[in-house]
């Protein structure tokens, strides 16, 4: 399914567009749409869309400013430029940019969708070439090794700064810089992933110069990148991580678990870098499955030790515990496998529900409805038939819960998320509120806060903002008879076509019938 996003400041070219590609939902998705390319910009970083259809002439950022942008944060973005006959000079730019397509105004509908197959098919190829990338001639793979060789004793320190930059000269990496910083991306143990995954990578940052991407080991890829100061290396290491795990997974499957290590001012300084990444990593893998984390994101207070095997309440040991305590908590929680009791089918369900109830309970403390309260006993019954599936069953919920609470003692942002959350049920009416202005207002780069903001409360920016906005505006049609176009407004959208259109995607009925539903 290929998302398509649109940008163009004519309401008319956006409600034709958009028709277009519904009508042909079982191939193409329709992503989002913005009146011009500074709106654009923010939505389509957060939407990450295989096409972007834009005007060349929009106020305020044009579109071949925006496919520039666009282009070098996202390099796999198609780009289809559209215009009116007088426009040649335009023209000649948009080819000079690498457009896909270039189509005049009127748009026919026929035209449009035959284009858009066309760019999808250019996408399909691309990815069927990543997948056969494990079919490399021979000579290339013994060259890629003595890369990633290079690389790697870079980490370690076995290379002096000297032959670095002159051992680098070969593999065409200019390796001189005020910054860099190392980035280590955990992959699934598959020899084809891998190749692929190398692949993928050289066209993500094909003409980068700045990230250079290598194994060290079957399992973990990594990131050098390179800046001219610690806020610009690190910022681009967010946004360079984020776009590259979008692309695996999309592409491949799989998602991945990435830490990024610290900036230093020196190449003989990286193995400092790579260490940094490798205990964020082990930091990370504590309390998540898949994400971004950077060196920063974690509390530096060591855990306070709590003795499982003493008195308390279940969920006082809980609250306490690490995802490495789960299986000292489980053995203590179900006692002696040999007494009489534990023998009990009705008993070890009694324990075992006790312990899901309370789970539950302290998850929705931290995230509610992460971890679902038992409501199928016959299930839970099932499971306590026997000892090991109990203990099993047990340790699988435990794991789940503490590395949730876990996380969300240790990473070091629920207070600024809280910030932000409340900044943006403060500022939701305001049309011109973007990524860029909550990240300042909590003193975070939009990367940072971009990845940090998903990874905490599983939206993106722009789908929470969008769910403030809906829920303002159920409470204006229930409770009001203003006007669509005026409670559009107040809920800080231009242009109440658009409103409309999000309204009954997310709600299900268009604004009207909400509003006679709630009358």
């Amino acid at each position: 399914m290929m998302r398509v996003f649109i940008a163009d400041d004519e309401d008319i070219i956006r409600d034709g567009i958009r028709g277009c590609i519904e009508k042909e939902s079982d191939r193409f998705l329709f992503a989002g749409e913005a009146p011009d390319g500074e709106m654009a910009l923010p939505m389509i970083v957060e939407m990450k869309p295989d096409i972007l259809i834009t005007d060349i002439r929009m106020p305020f950022l044009d579109g071949l400013e925006l496919a520039r942008v666009v282009r070098r944060a996202m390099p796999w973005v198609r780009v289809i430029f559209l215009s009116g006959h007088d426009e040649f000079e335009y023209a000649q730019q948009a080819v000079s940019l690498h457009a896909d397509a270039y189509l005049l105004k009127p748009i026919d509908s026929t035209q449009l969708i035959a284009t858009l197959e066309q760019v999808a098919a250019r996408i399909e190829q691309e990815q069927q070439q990543y997948l056969s990338a494990a079919q490399r001639g021979r000579s290339e793979q013994e060259e890629d090794a003595l890369r990633e060789h290079f690389f790697n004793q870079l980490l370690s320190g076995g290379i002096s700064t000297a032959q670095a930059i002159e051992h680098g000269a070969r593999f065409g990496a200019a390796l001189t810089a005020r910054q860099y910083l190392v980035c280590m991306m955990r992959l699934p143990k598959d020899r084809d992933t891998r190749m692929q995954v190398r692949a993928l990578a050289s066209h993500t940052f094909d003409g980068q110069d700045d990230v250079f991407c290598f194994f060290r080991g079957s399992t973990r890829l990594m990131l050098l990148l390179l800046g001219e100061s610690e806020e610009a290396v690190r910022e681009h290491a967010y946004e360079v991580c984020q776009n590259l795990r979008h692309e695996i997974h999309k592409v491949l499957g799989p998602d991945t678990l990435t830490a990024i290590g610290l900036p230093v001012s020196r190449l003989s300084a990286l193995p400092d870098s790579y260490q940094a990444a490798q205990k964020t990593m082990l930091q990370a893998a504590a309390c998540a499955e898949s994400g971004v984390f950077g060196s920063t994101d974690f509390a530096a207070a060591p855990k306070a030790e709590f003795d499982f095997s003493q008195g308390g309440s279940l969920a006082d040991k809980l609250r306490h515990a690490a995802p490495e305590d789960v299986p000292q908590i489980v053995d203590t929680y179900f006692g002696d496998t040999a007494a009489q009791d534990m023998q009990s089918v009705l008993y070890r369900y009694y324990l075992l529900m006790d312990l899901l109830v309370t789970a539950s309970r302290l998850a929705a403390e931290v995230q509610p409805g992460s971890i679902a309260p038992p409501d199928d006993p016959q299930a839970v019954l099932s499971r306590a038939s026997t000892l090991e599936g109990t203990k099993a069953y047990a340790a699988e919920v435990l794991t789940q819960l503490t590395r949730l609470c876990y996380r969300h003692k240790n990473v070091r942002y629920s207070a600024e998320i809280g910030r932000a959350k409340a900044f943006i049920r403060a500022n939701y009416a305001d049309s011109g509120l973007s990524l860029h202005m909550v990240a300042a207002e909590v003193g975070f780069s939009p990367n940072h806060f971009s990845t940090v903001f998903s990874q905490e409360t599983g939206q993106t920016f722009v789908e929470y903002l969008t769910e403030v906005r809906l829920e303002a505006a159920k409470e204006l049609l229930a409770g009001s008879d203003a006007r669509m176009s005026d409670i559009a407004f107040d809920v800080g959208y231009q242009e109440p076509h658009y409103f409309s259109y999000l309204f009954k995607k997310h709600v299900g009925m268009s604004p009207r019938e909400y509003r006679n539903r709630a009358g």
